[in-house]
Order: C-alpha cells, then structure tokens, then sequence
C-alpha cells in the first residue's frame, strides 16, 4: 500500500505548506481543487481559477491537492506564452523570444509541455547560421558570452522529438558560433565575458566594473556553460556518426572543466567564485546558477552537494548571488531570488539524492507561484514579494519551466542516457504518494507514468508487461504504460545530514584606491574589513591590517597591476579597480594618422570616426619605435550607440601590428546613448615586438561583424603602448 503525503509538506520561521493551503503570516492561500484556490489576506478574500490542461497537454495529478494546482498553474502559464507565430515569448510582460530564455525553459521543461513552440523558438534565435546573443552589458557580445546556452536547449529538443534535420542544424549552428567566438575572444582556455543572465552590471559586479573591464573577466557560470555546449556538440556529433569529429570538442570540454576547478573553486571554503579578474582575481561570491550547473554536469565530481549546501539562503529560497552587495539596496539580481534558478539548484541536490535540499527548493518554488497566483519573474529575497523588485513580470517562461522540472525532472526524474528514457526519482518523503503522468509525448512514444512511494531508490520499473532495468529505447512506439515503485529508504547516510541553510550577509565594498604621492600604495578604510589582501598581477602578495602596504618595485618591472579585497565577517570582498604601476619610458603615446589606405578622411583633433563603410575599414597610427619584448595595447575610445545596461552594437576592429591581425579588439558601449564625448580605454592586446620600428592600425575585416549585423561604430582617438616585460 502507497504511503500518503504528510499533513505539513514543509514549515521554516516564514511559511507553513499543507497538502491543500499555505500559510504565510496573514496571509492564507486554499486550494479548492486542480484548477481553482482562494486567498485570504490584509485586503480580504478574494481567488481565480485556470483552465484545466487541453486534451493535448501533458497532464498531471497525485494525492496533493497543492501539487496538482502547481503543476496546472505553470503549464497554464507557459502556454500563455505562446505568440501568434506560434513562439514563446519570455513573459507576460515580454513581447520577444530570448536566447538564454527559451534554452534554460527548454532544459527545464518546456521541451516536454510544448515541444513544437520550444523548437521553433529555439530556431528563431539563430541568424546567418551563428546564434544570436541576448542584448546586455556594453551592447551584448563578446561582453556577453553565454548564447552558448541555446546549444544546451536544442539537444533537449533533439532528444524530447528528434529529427536527424535538426541534429545536422544544430550541429552546423554550434560550431559556427563557436569558431566566431574563437576569432573574437582570447581564450586560454577560460571563455571572457560576463556572468549568465545577471546582465545588470551594477546590481552584482563591483561598482568600478565597465562593461570593458566585465568583458574581459571570466565568470564562472559563462564558463561552465560553454564546457557543456562542447561536450553536447560532441554528443551530437556522435549521434550523427562523426565521432572523430566529437573527439576534439570534448577534449576541449575537459580541459575547460580543469580551468574551472582549477580558477573557481576554493576548497576552504568549499565552494566556487563568481568570477575573476583579467589578471586572476577571484570573487568570492556563490553564483547558484553557475553552482548547480556545475553539479548538474559533473565539473563538481565529489564535492557536488558541499557545494550546493554552501550556498547562502534566504527563508523564501535560494538568493541567485551571495553575500548581497551592500551599497545597491534594490533588489533585481542582488538581493533576490529566481525561481528559474531556484529550480537548477533543486534538480543539483536531486542529482546528489539530496531530498532535504530539494524539499527545500521545492517550498521555495510553491511558496512563490500560490502567493502570487502566477509563475513569477523575480522575489525579494528579503521579504519574498515580487512587488518589491525593479521589475518584475507574470507567467515568466523559465520560472513556469522551472515548476514544471520540480515534476518532470525531479519527481519523475525522467532523464535521457545512451539513446534511453531512464527514470532517477528524487521524492521527498513529504510529498510521498502517488502521482500520476498521463499523455507524455516523447518522439513517438505517448506515455501514462504511474509513480509510487519517495526516496530516491527505485524498487522496480514495469513498462507494459514488462519490467526494465535500463530504461525505455528512444526508438519505442504508441502508448506505453509505466509503473515505478519507489524503495522504503534503508537510511542513506545523506538523509542523516541535516539539511542547514547558511544565511545570507551583506559582503564589505570593495576597497578604493586613494591618490598618493609617496611610494605606498594606500586605499580608503573599509567598513567591516579586518584586514586587506594584496596582489601583484593577479598573484597574492600579502595580507595586511592596515589600509597601505610599500610593494616591491624592482627595476627590471617596466608595469605592474595591483588589486586590493577586503576581508570581514561574510567572507572577502570583490576586488578593487587595478592600480597601475608604469615605470618611466615604459609607455608611449600613438596619435591616429589617417583613416582609409589612401588618406579618404583627415584625422582632426586627434580622434577618427569608424563605421562600416569602405572607406573607414582601416585607421592608420603613428609608427613606434621598439626594443624587443612583449607590449599592451588598448585604445581611448568612445561608443554611444546605446546605454551601458543593453544593446546589441558593441564595436569590433582587428588590430594589425605591420600589416598582420594580431587580434579583434572590442570596443562596448562605455556611457549613455548619444553621449559621445565620454571617452574611456579599451581591453589591452597583448603583442610580442621586436627591436625596430612597427606600425599599428585598427582594420574592419569579417571577423568583426557583430551583433547587430549593422550599426558597429565608435570614435577612436589614441592608442597606448605599454611594455609589459
């Protein structure tokens, strides 16, 4: 006989969770049935009720009442996504289809409620064979790195419906994208770029941070992204029978996977960074998303489920950053809670058999869909409610996807492994029961899914007539029945952990740099700081619990860089702005000559417009004169095509050093629309010369079409040459 849900599915100091109603303070939310509830708060009683699912849909129900409303409240809300054209949209409050969007919603569950709109969106984000990046910092790519995602999203489409059409698109599309990455970013092997999805710059990096300085960092999450988007294309290679072909992208998968334990993940701690520095700094705040992506494809090895109970959490769920950045009260990215990633980090513990952690996801996903009566974009992670953030949207797609793969993915654990359907169930012994699927299309399968007890080990699995041991064969046709019956738990030493959520802190500011004028280096007092760590390009140099320190200058360094983290109860700061240290003669100065290979325009006042026509596709410099050794590059420039938060016009020009490109230099969107006399520099280049004299240009070649296809401009003035060594 099947054991029944518990009468308190979850209770913490904020909410209490029944199978029928929450409780939240005043606040009061009944189920009456699978399509209607009831809310009684401050502003009295009032209630709504959704269409039930259509004959089409996937369907759902169990012994919890909750479960049953949940699940049709986020197929409702997914649906409603769903445009004219047959697409889905991002949200209520979202009128276009985004990259990272429909690829998160597709990883999560979108592939299963709606496969034909998931596929056709997927495909709408893709032009000229190369996927299109979502708007963000500096104007989008190469500041943003992670359309990578969409690669992620169209194998589970591959795998949900199929077609060897689509295999070969995605293929083709993958790998243009990344040998337009690999023209563009300077990779070694660490991808450049800014953080998935938290593409409000001054709601989580330091306040110092440009959109250059972010798009020559390396964020952990970016980078995790871009080790699976390799190993999928390797996958679907050889699905494709090119094996020898696959070989070469998951060896680059592995090695990028060492990059990422080896920069990110500190084992004091116990657990990874949420980006680094150019030069190797690292911020010590927990990603989530990065976090459970990382478990999820198995960078984490065994320190999978440390890592996840390292993260801080809030009483209303998983906060997206941690420890908040103290001088940005709002709350958007900092401060706040996505149930998208909320459900990443869920199915992360599911993955580890960790059924406290994703009871505790679990609540945090429920708790924000029945409060609000929709799948919501964003909560305040300190008092939990969607109207306390900047913006905020209804029926957000990944956050209904994310519900959705509490019971797909989660609870019925369906996963897919060596051309099987495999079943992995984590079930929480709150929520034990039964639960039924019923009309789950996969390829050309319809399945009704029967799923008994909790726990997370599977006592037998019968499909028809038969049992199986080692999942269903992608290639099965009709209607298949399947029963599942979970295990009495024998006592996994992990349920005997108790499952503690770390509060969340505010982090200290990062240091800033204070004017001086004799050989120390000094920094202003930090509030909350115990002591200071010091580094030399990138490289710790000390800890000191004063606010100066006297570096070592020898006269052989020609430049240094030198950061500075404050250290206090949460843990370390996020680095300070770099402080240069250029010895005399060590920096020189190149004015703009020409524009065009036959002098079409004159350079006036030392600055030079660039675009894309013809005639402004090369920039000529003054020459220099050089001893042998390695030197920086990097331009005073200015892009005001957009604002610095978004757009997609980020400026791109190769730099040639006698005529041959050395690398694409990026030039981001550094003020607000139409402010173009705000100039700042560039990222360097850097170059080894020899001793002699050597000319530098700036040339538009194909490499450096970007985002927009069109508008790629900005005006130039200076170039600057630093030796470095």
């Amino acid at each position: 006989m099947c054991a029944r849900p518990r009468e308190i599915i979850y209770r913490d100091e904020k909410i209490r969770i029944t199978p029928t109603e929450l409780r939240e303070g005043k606040t009061v939310v009944r189920v009456i049935d699978e399509s209607g509830y009831e809310v009684r708060n401050q502003q009295g009683l009032h209630g709504g009720s959704i269409p039930l699912p259509a004959h089409e849909d996937p369907r759902y129900s169990s012994s919890v009442p909750v479960l049953d409303f949940a699940y049709n409240l986020a197929l409702h809300d997914l649906k409603g996504n769903r445009t004219a054209e047959g697409l889905l949209k991002a949200g209520a409050a979202w009128d276009s289809v985004w990259t990272r969007d429909i690829a998160y919603a597709a990883m999560l569950g979108a592939d299963l409620a709606d496969p034909v709109a998931t596929r056709r969106s997927l495909e709408s984000r893709v032009r000229d064979g190369i996927i299109l990046q979502d708007t963000g910092t500096g104007g989008g790519w190469p500041v943003s790195t992670d359309r990578v995602v969409w690669a992620l999203g169209a194998w589970m489409s591959y795998l949900v419906s199929g077609g060897d059409d689509w295999l070969e698109f995605c293929i083709a599309v993958i790998r243009r994208t990344l040998g337009q990455d690999g023209a563009v970013l300077r990779c070694s092997p660490l991808v450049p770029g800014e953080t998935s999805f938290l593409d409000w710059r001054e709601q989580s990096y330091p306040s110092w941070m440009t959109p250059v300085e972010i798009g020559n960092s390396f964020a952990f999450s970016t980078n995790v992204l871009h080790c699976i988007c390799r190993r999928v294309l390797g996958r679907m290679l050889r699905e494709a029978g090119r094996a020898d072909e696959a070989r070469d992208y998951e060896k680059q998968a592995d090695e990028l996977a060492k990059e990422i334990e080896k920069i990110f993940w500190m084992p004091r701690v116990g657990r990874y960074g949420m980006f680094c520095t150019d030069d190797g700094v690292l911020d010590s705040r927990a990603d989530a998303l990065g976090t459970a992506l990382a478990v999820l494809c198995g960078i984490a090895e065994d320190h999978g489920l440390r890592a996840l109970r390292m993260l801080p959490r809030s009483p209303y769920g998983t906060p997206v950053f941690a420890p908040y950045k103290r001088d940005v009260r709002e709350a958007y990215h900092n401060r706040a809670i996505w149930p998208f990633v909320e459900a990443f980090v869920m199915l992360a513990h599911a993955r580890e058999k960790d059924e406290q952690g994703v009871e505790f996801s679990m609540a945090s996903l429920l708790r924000a869909a029945l409060v609000n009566g929709s799948n919501k974009e964003n909560l305040n992670a300190q008092n939990g409610r969607a109207d306390a953030t900047l913006q905020n949207s209804d029926s957000q797609l990944w956050s209904a996807a994310g519900m959705l793969s509490f019971f797909y993915r989660c609870l019925l654990g369906l996963q897919f492994e060596d051309g099987k359907i495999v079943f992995k169930p984590c079930i929480p012994n709150s929520v034990s029961g039964e639960h039924h699927f019923t009309n789950l299309r996969i390829r050309d399968m319809v399945l009704d899914i029967t799923l008994r007890g909790s726990g997370t080990v599977v006592e037998s699995i019968i499909a028809g007539d038969m049992g199986i041991a080692d999942g269903i064969p992608l290639d099965a046709r009709g209607n298949i029945g399947v029963l599942i019956t979970m295990a009495p738990s024998k006592g996994d030493k992990r349920e005997k952990e108790t499952f503690s959520p770390l509060k969340v802190r505010e982090a200290v500011c990062e240091p800033e740099w204070k004017v001086s004028h004799s050989r120390a280096l000094q920094w202003n007092p930090v509030q909350g700081a115990n002591s200071y760590r010091v580094y030399a390009n990138g490289t710790p140099l000390r800890i000191s619990r004063k606010n100066s320190i006297h570096p070592l200058l020898t006269s052989r360094a020609y430049s240094r860089s030198f950061r500075v983290q404050a250290i206090g109860a949460s843990g370390v700061s996020s680095p300070s702005r770099a402080y240069e240290y250029v010895a005399p003669g060590a920096r020189c100065i190149l004015h703009p000559l020409r524009v065009g290979e036959h002098a079409e325009y004159n350079v006036e006042n030392n600055q030079a417009w660039l675009d894309t026509r013809p005639c402004t596709h090369c920039l000529m410099y003054e020459s220099a004169e050089t001893n042998s050794g390695v030197y920086a590059v990097r331009f005073l420039y200015c892009n005001a095509s957009a604002s610095l938060r978004d757009g997609d016009t980020c400026a791109l020009r190769e730099l040639c050093v006698d005529g041959v490109p050395v690398g694409v230099v990026s030039f981001p969107h550094n003020t607000e629309a139409n402010n173009w006399e705000d100039y700042a520099l560039t990222a360097a280049i850097s170059v080894k010369l020899s001793k002699g004299t050597h000319t530098f240009s700036l040339r538009y070649s194909p490499v450096c079409r970007n985002s927009n296809g069109d508008v790629n401009q900005c005006m130039v003035r200076h170039l600057e040459l630093t030796r470095l060594r």
